[in-house]
């Protein structure tokens, strides 16, 4: 309990350091996220959503190096068991919390193919893909893979926030916010299940918890997954990227 105390109180102090340095080259996103805080009309000021990013991120970059649960991190777990979900299976989640987290234990004892978005920083995606690297993680770019997926009754993973790019827009706590559903849906349509699963931290520890599962052939309402997503930002705005998507 002491050392975990200890690691809190380092990485306050570090991040206490390095956001006014922060600041002096990325106040324009600062200010964006202040935005849109101000029109979700949450009161949360703009440092607790980076100080959130900073002690997730650092979290999850620890827990990828190490390749499993070290025993400085405690990890908890509510979740089914993946054997009782068939495949194939899309996972859905959004970024929230130490989410780097999530494909790393879907990836502990299954095969998993992560759908990404490229970083126009060569070298920041190349760091990433590395850290990502895992014998069960396979790094995809392309959603033509979804029909490999679909024939071989594999297990997908995506971000569906991730990216404007063939996304349609919802309203999450009074904005318009681009998903990425067109995937998931389409893969159920074809006779994937879709899982919705998210990640946060609480009382200093991570939680990964499995909130929905769709069955093959659900008819799945997109604006039904939009509200479901808004409830766990409701339950943790502060974890959420809200910096997310801003081109600086």
């Amino acid at each position: 309990m002491f050392f975990r105390f200890l690691a809190f109180i380092l990485r306050k102090s570090f991040f206490e350091l390095l956001y006014p340095i922060y600041l002096l080259k990325f106040k324009k996103e600062r200010d964006y996220v202040a935005e849109r805080l101000k029109k979700a009309n949450l009161q949360i000021a703009p440092k607790e959503v980076y100080r959130n990013l900073f002690i997730n991120g650092i979290d999850s970059l620890k827990y990828l190096q190490r390749r499993g649960n070290p025993p400085w991190l405690p990890f908890c777990e509510k979740t089914l068991h993946l054997c009782e979900i068939p495949k194939p299976v899309v996972f859905v989640s959004i970024h929230l919390g130490a989410f780097e987290m999530l494909h790393r234990y879907l990836a502990t004892n299954e095969k998993i193919n992560l759908m990404v978005s490229e970083f126009r920083n060569k070298k920041l995606d190349k760091f990433l893909n590395s850290t990502r690297k895992t014998p069960n993680l396979n790094i995809v770019k392309d959603t033509r893979i979804l029909k490999t997926i679909i024939r071989n009754k594999e297990i997908l993973a995506v971000m569906a926030d991730q990216s404007r790019y063939g996304a349609e827009y919802f309203e999450i706590l009074g904005q318009s916010v681009p998903l990425f559903l067109k995937l998931p849906l389409a893969a159920n349509r074809l006779g994937a299940s879709v899982v919705l699963f998210r990640t946060f931290r609480k009382n200093d520890e991570h939680m990964i918890r499995i909130e929905k599962v769709y069955e093959p052939n659900s008819n799945i309402n997109p604006a039904e997954i939009a509200k479901i997503f808004e409830s766990w930002i409701l339950e943790y705005p502060e974890q959420w990227a809200w910096n997310y998507g801003i081109k600086i």
